[in-house]
């Protein structure tokens, strides 16, 4: 079992804050709504190194919650699934990624879902296989819930949805109220600050700088 610090938490937590923030302005977010700050993830998981802390700690996740296969609506969730695929590999395990596309496609075979090659049979989502779905970010929880319709339609079990950053608006609490096991590593105010999720640091090890690093 793959086992993150409260540092590495910590350092994701800073990185995320300096890379992925814009205030001062009137921002419409993709749901329509009005914020006065504006987060985008990607600027974050898209450096190598950033990549690698959100890799380790995403796969704990997915690994306690016993997913085969991760991946999400595009194009917040690719970067994240890849990166923990390679933490997988890192931990000496395989977990193989998918891609929901917003719209079917309308040439070649013409599906919804792009999937790695399984090791057996032709298809990675099929009926029963349990999978964990993830994005950058969750405002009213539309994206997460059209790849979560997407992938049921195939007969697959989501066991874990994981938001890096669930913004004030809430939209966690909807996917719970749905019965999924929903996770995020980091939470905003209204002011667009960041805080860490506190069951993210109860199941984190100690560190030695642990007192240092609390803040």
């Amino acid at each position: 079992m793959t086992r993150v610090t409260r540092q590495d938490i910590y350092e994701l937590r800073d990185a995320m804050q300096g890379l992925c923030f814009q205030y001062g302005g009137d921002f419409t977010l993709s749901s329509g709504l009005k914020s006065k700050y504006y987060y985008n993830g990607k600027r974050a998981v898209l450096r190598p190194g950033v990549a690698r802390l959100i890799g380790r700690v995403v796969l704990q996740l997915v690994e306690e919650a016993g997913a085969e296969a991760v991946g999400g609506l595009e194009i917040g969730s690719i970067p994240i699934a890849q990166a923990v695929g390679a933490a997988g590999l890192e931990a000496g395990r395989e977990i193989p990624a998918f891609i929901v596309r917003k719209e079917a496609k309308q040439h070649g075979d013409r599906e919804q879902v792009a999937e790695a090659a399984p090791d057996q049979g032709e298809h990675l989502l099929t009926s029963g296989r349990k999978v964990a779905i993830v994005d950058d970010v969750i405002t009213t929880g539309g994206s997460i819930e059209k790849a979560i319709e997407v992938v049921e339609a195939l007969g697959c079990q989501v066991v874990l949805v994981v938001a890096l950053v669930e913004r004030h608006e809430g939209g966690g609490q909807g996917i719970r109220d749905r019965g999924y096991n929903f996770r995020r590593l980091f939470y905003t105010n209204e002011e667009g600050h960041l805080f860490i999720d506190e069951a993210l640091l109860h199941g984190a090890a100690e560190t030695a700088r642990e007192g240092v690093l609390r803040r």
